[in-house]
This record gives C-alpha cells, sequence and structure tokens, in this order.
C-alpha cells in the first residue's frame, strides 16, 4: 500500500500525488479526490472502475492536523474499499496453508509463553518478542498471496509515473518494485514505537492495560506515519534512509514479487482510469 500524502523530494511538481493497494486480483490507486481500480477477471479480461472518493470535507480537515493526517489518509483508503469490492476486488486471502497454520501457532503458543511465564523477561525484551510473534502470521499469509505481485506491479507503474510522467509499459517494467511510500515503511518505525510506549507504560502504572496499549498503538501508528511522511520529502537525509530501512527490507524480501506482463498491464490500467478522472492523462501520456 502507497499513501498519497505526500509529495517525494525531487518529484516534478506537476505530477499527481497518487496511492495504492495490491488487491488478490488486481491495483486500486487514488488520488485526494478520486479512485480507481482494475482487476483481472475470470475470463482473463481486465475490469476498469473507478470514482469519487467520499467524505472529501471531513477528510481534508483532519489532514492538516499533525498525528491526525496519516489516520485521515488511512481512513480514506477504507471507505474505498466497499466500493472496490462492489466492482470485483479481492483482498489478500488469508489461505488455510500448513505453513500458515504453523506461523499462527507459533505466534499464539509464543505469546501465551511469554505472558504465562514463571520467569519474566526484561519489559523491553518482551515486547519485541510479542510485536514480533503478533507480526509473523500476517506476513506469512501475505507471502502466498498473488497480491504481492499486484503490490509491485502498483509500485512500478507509480515509479513510472512519478520519474516520467508516462504509462510506458517498458518504463514501467524498468522501475522499482519498492516505493518510499509504501505501507511497509510504516511497521518498522510502528513496532519500534510502539514496543518502547508500552515498556514505558508497563513501568509507571505498574501493570498491563489494555486502554494503555491502545492509546500507545495508536499514537505509534500515527507518529509512524508522520516519520515516514517527513522520510518521503528528505529521501536523502540519513536519518530518513535509516527509518525506510527496514521497509524497505519488507518490500524486497517479503511484500513485493516481480509481476507478470500481465499484472503489470492490470496496473497501468488502473493507474491510467486514475488519470483520466484527473483530467491528467494527456500530459502524462509521452
Amino acid at each position: 500500500m502507497t499513501n498519497n500524502t505526500d509529495q517525494a523530494a525531487g518529484q516534478p511538481a506537476n505530477r499527481l500525488r497518487i496511492g495504492g493497494m495490491a488487491m488478490e486480483n488486481g491495483v486500486l490507486f487514488q488520488t485526494r479526490r478520486f479512485w480507481s481500480m482494475a482487476v483481472r477477471n475470470e475470463d482473463g479480461g481486465i475490469d476498469v472502475s473507478s470514482g469519487e472518493k467520499r467524505g472529501l470535507a471531513r477528510s481534508a480537515a483532519l489532514k492538516k492536523i499533525p498525528l491526525l493526517r496519516g489516520l485521515a489518509s488511512l481512513t480514506d483508503a477504507v471507505t474505498i474499499l466497499p466500493d472496490a469490492h462492489a466492482h470485483g476486488g479481492r483482498l489478500p486471502a488469508l489461505f488455510r496453508s500448513p505453513l500458515l497454520m504453523a506461523s499462527m501457532t507459533v505466534s499464539a503458543l509464543g505469546t501465551m509463553a511469554l505472558k504465562n511465564s514463571k520467569k519474566s523477561l526484561p519489559p523491553l525484551l518482551e515486547e519485541t518478542t510479542m510485536a514480533a510473534l503478533a507480526l509473523l502470521p500476517s506476513l506469512v499469509a501475505l507471502r502466498r498471496s498473488r497480491a504481492i505481485q499486484y503490490h509491485a506491479a502498483e509500485h512500478k507503474s507509480i515509479n513510472a509515473y512519478e520519474k516520467t510522467g508516462s504509462l510506458d509499459e517498458q518504463g514501467a517494467l524498468k522501475a522499482r518494485s519498492e516505493h518510499i511510500r509504501c505501507g511497509s515503511n510504516i511497521i518498522g518505525p510502528a513496532l519500534a514505537l510502539m514496543t518502547v510506549g508500552n515498556t514505558l507504560a508497563r513501568r509507571f502504572l505498574g501493570k498491563q492495560s489494555q486502554a494503555a496499549r491502545l492509546g500507545v498503538g495508536i499514537l505509534s501508528l500515527s507518529g509512524a506515519m508522520e516519520m515516514i511522511q517527513w522520510a518521503s520529502r528528505n529521501p536523502g537525509n540519513g536519518w530518513a534512509k535509516l527509518l525506510t530501512s527496514s521497509g524497505g527490507g519488507l518490500q524486497s524480501l517479503i511484500t513485493t514479487r516481480e509481476p507478470t506482463q500481465e499484472q503489470l498491464e492490470v496496473g497501468l490500467a488502473a493507474l491510467r482510469e486514475l488519470l483520466q478522472r484527473e483530467g491528467a492523462l494527456k500530459a502524462s501520456v509521452s
């Protein structure tokens, strides 16, 4: 998933800021005003759909407030999903494979063991281990999904457009599969903030509080999104590279896989529809 809340440094000012999301069978894109989606149907053709986003005034107001603007962008993406589902889009499926079941078992047993252990780990180490165990099943499920190839198609399409303003297939094929605004970049900073926040909450409250964990989780996600948005505006900065290093690794190793030509065609079709909605198609095609 790529968010559209910031424009990367070096990106031409006349390029639209585009966010995206990989589906199990296609790619979903969005700007501040519109969404578009292309999916590969059962007959092998490409179905394209698009529309205007809902709640624009409320969302625009929230996007001016630090720590809330990132959550507002996530809300934007969620509100699109019912329309995407109605037009044939499918979210990544949780396959009931032996490997997934094993990862879920490891996660559950590991968490139980940590909570019920007679010999407690240091709080910081315990929180770090619990965060990693919680993330494990999702990564395993995603790795077995076709969505990771559409994820790469999403990134390649956006990268090619942001670099050249073109929808040329050869340019997209050569583009990178990773993107600095990808949601994968949020995971590392969010987990780090969550781990430290929960550790401090336990220290000062003297116990584990579910309300405190919920608050820490929301603040950690908001803070991580602020960090990544800053990093996308300052890609050459050393701190920015550090903040996005774990996400880049996740994208390279787990959350993306080189798409087929047919999958890339789907990504470009979705992007073409979005640019047409924005009236920017002629300016973007070389």
